[in-house]
């Protein structure tokens, strides 16, 4: 039996999704006993996929999310599902956080006991995070608070919807759904080394900016230096304010960490000369404005680079990608390109889009996280 096992199907009923999952999933008939499940699939039929999961792999732990497209090596889709399914080399702890929006800290034994039963070394932790609330910052403090000192990386994907608002953004956890909680789950690499790459397509421009007044829990800037928010970015831009709506993408704000550079992507403009954002901007932080890099593909090779040389050996891999780079992609014709260079870069993998990703404690935006598995 293999080690792992990709599998995706695409189409809008499940009933027709899940037999094909099934076959893909088994061996000589038999379907394989999984320690590990990840999957994310359409909000339409997440919550009958997680329940078919958990009755079809009783033994493994499952985390899933719902995801905006959903992509591996077969393509990229809209609708359906995809999983990734390891069958040894790993030992799993997992969790969940409930109300992820309002207080997560009081869920936080769930972190100490799974951390309890699981190896440090070449362990990483892996979560999903779904709420009505700007929750992921109270997320990320309730990790870094319980598990900051265990140089465990974390990363993870905000839930995202495809096509049926309906139904809003879930995770799930071994066939439970949740819509206002974050799923985790602790994966040790018995086999080698198990590690987080980040990939950035922006830069620093040089424009550099200090939040001066701010909502921070409506991820609201009203002024950078003293003076309306969008007018300071504008200036330093050269363009008319009422044209940075149609530059959001190409120019978010960065903040630096630890000598990373973090991306906050821009959510909307106001006329009262306001910004929301994806992430949280703080009173007297200081930001940088940013542009994208020139060809994208160099980004992409340079990312294949850093894993090469980082891993000598990787067996198989999970994809983050925001996806407004996603949306981005495909707007550009870039999409397909994209998935095949992930094909070519990283063997077998599965991916998600979400509406933020978590690393190294952080929510962030417009980003790419790929965790591999040696």
């Amino acid at each position: 039996m293999k080690r792992f096992y990709v599998a995706q199907a695409e189409d809008k009923v499940g009933s027709k999704v899940y037999p094909q999952i099934v076959e893909q999933l088994s061996e000589n008939g038999e379907l394989i006993n999984p320690i590990l499940v990840i999957f994310a699939s359409d909000n339409a039929n997440f919550g009958w996929y997680s329940r078919m999961l958990s009755n079809s792999f009783p033994n493994a732990v499952l985390i899933g999310t719902t995801s905006r497209e959903i992509y591996s090596p077969s393509g990229v889709a809209r609708a359906g599902l995809c999983v990734l399914a390891v069958t040894s080399g790993i030992t799993v702890s997992a969790g969940v956080l409930f109300e992820a929006g309002r207080y997560p800290k009081h869920s936080s034994d769930a972190i100490v006991s799974a951390l309890s039963k699981i190896e440090k070394e070449n362990t990483v932790c892996l979560e999903f995070t779904a709420s009505p609330e700007f929750c992921e910052e109270l997320v990320m403090d309730t990790f870094y608070e319980t598990m900051g000192d265990s140089l465990i990386p974390l990363c993870g994907a905000s839930a995202s919807s495809a096509e049926n608002p309906d139904r809003p953004p879930a995770v799930s956890l071994n066939g439970i759904l949740y819509m206002d909680a974050c799923v985790f789950v602790f994966i040790h690499n018995e086999n080698g080394r198990i590690g987080i790459i980040k990939e950035n397509m922006f830069r620093q421009t040089g424009h550099f900016f200090t939040a001066t007044d701010v909502d921070c829990d409506a991820r609201k800037v009203y002024e950078f230096d003293h003076k309306s928010a969008t007018s300071v970015v504008a200036s330093a831009m050269h363009i008319p304010e009422d044209e940075l709506a149609a530059s959001s993408f190409f120019h978010p704000m960065g903040r630096m960490e630890d000598g990373d550079l973090g991306v906050i992507g821009v959510r909307e403009h106001f006329e009262d000369g306001s910004m929301s954002f994806y992430s949280r901007i703080y009173k007297q932080t200081r930001v940088t404005l940013l542009e994208p890099i020139e060809p994208v593909e160099d980004v992409w090779a340079d990312t294949a680079r850093r894993v090469s040389g980082q891993f000598r050996e990787h067996s198989f891999s999970f994809v983050v990608n925001c996806l407004s780079r996603m949306r981005y992609f495909a707007e550009t014709g870039k999409l397909m390109d994209y998935n095949r260079s992930l094909a070519e870069s990283y063997g077998e993998y599965i991916g998600v889009s979400g509406h933020g990703e978590q690393y190294g404690f952080r929510h962030l935006n417009q980003i790419m996280m790929i965790v591999v598995f040696e």
